[in-house]
């Protein structure tokens, strides 16, 4: 029985508050800064802010995108991760329902919208994150679905391998390094949570959206051929894609092939 409309409004709810707390950890985690203490506060002034000031998405409507202390411009950024995070986890309850893959997948999808900021910020993905991600995967899996156990540990050694390999082929080709390590280590964690197969449809998923838009970029955006991307982003959407839609695409695939 799929979710009646007032479900999705509450997992919406739910997905744009847990975004609010990640644009916390986007802004604080790659300064090395707790993400408990101190409470929310203005970036510019450091007005802390107010219960009614940090509702998702309607405090920024309300406040016109402004600081209510000192004036300054809100980042769009906010609101985005709150309503994306809302989105995601509304597809993720369509998908499996209330049950623990809406929980599993939910946490995997909050750390890949994190460390996706993050990437395209500052070319960086902390270990604290790819490593803490890690750890709740597993941990996850040995409370809610043991009988994945094998499947998680094939994943994580799919998603290390896959991506060991391609920075190896990378460095022969352009004889420099492609691939960081951050990106191994989150190929690894996204492993964890997706298993062998669904980890290599993300590394395929990743590696076509990656070229399609650095292609689009180089021709469109005046960037020149081997000029530094963040490569996490394209590993994200690839495994959610890979997630929620992998069979759907290989099919077709596989269709286009046939004469």
């Amino acid at each position: 029985m799929k979710p009646l409309w007032p479900e999705y409004i509450v997992i919406f709810a739910i997905g744009s508050a847990i975004g609010s707390f990640l644009n916390v950890v986007i802004h604080r985690v790659p300064k090395g800064e707790s993400i408990v203490h101190p409470p929310s506060h203005c970036p510019h002034c450091d007005h802390r802010i107010k219960p009614y000031e940090n509702i998702p998405i309607l405090s920024f409507l309300f406040l016109k995108g402004k600081c209510s202390h000192c004036k300054n411009r809100i980042s769009w950024r906010y609101p985005a991760v709150e309503g994306l995070m809302g989105l995601i986890a509304g597809v993720l309850l369509f998908k499996f329902g209330w049950n623990s893959d809406l929980v599993i997948y939910g946490v995997l999808s909050a750390f890949l919208l994190a460390l996706s900021a993050i990437d395209i910020a500052t070319y960086r993905l902390p270990n604290a994150l790819t490593y803490s991600g890690a750890a709740l995967g597993i941990a996850l899996t040995l409370a809610l679905r043991r009988d994945y156990l094998m499947s998680m540990i094939w994943g994580g050694l799919v998603g290390v391998g896959i991506l060991m390999l391609m920075r190896l082929i990378g460095a022969l080709l352009f004889r420099k390094e492609s691939l960081g390590v951050g990106d191994i280590k989150l190929g690894a964690m996204i492993g964890l949570y997706l298993g062998p197969a669904r980890t290599g449809g993300m590394f395929v998923l990743g590696v076509f959206l990656g070229a399609l838009v650095g292609g689009a970029m180089i021709i469109f955006g005046g960037r020149r051929f081997g000029q530094k991307i963040p490569f996490g982003p394209y590993l994200a959407v690839g495994a959610i894609l890979s997630l929620l839609w992998g069979n759907i695409l290989w099919r077709w695939y596989w269709g286009l092939l046939k004469p």
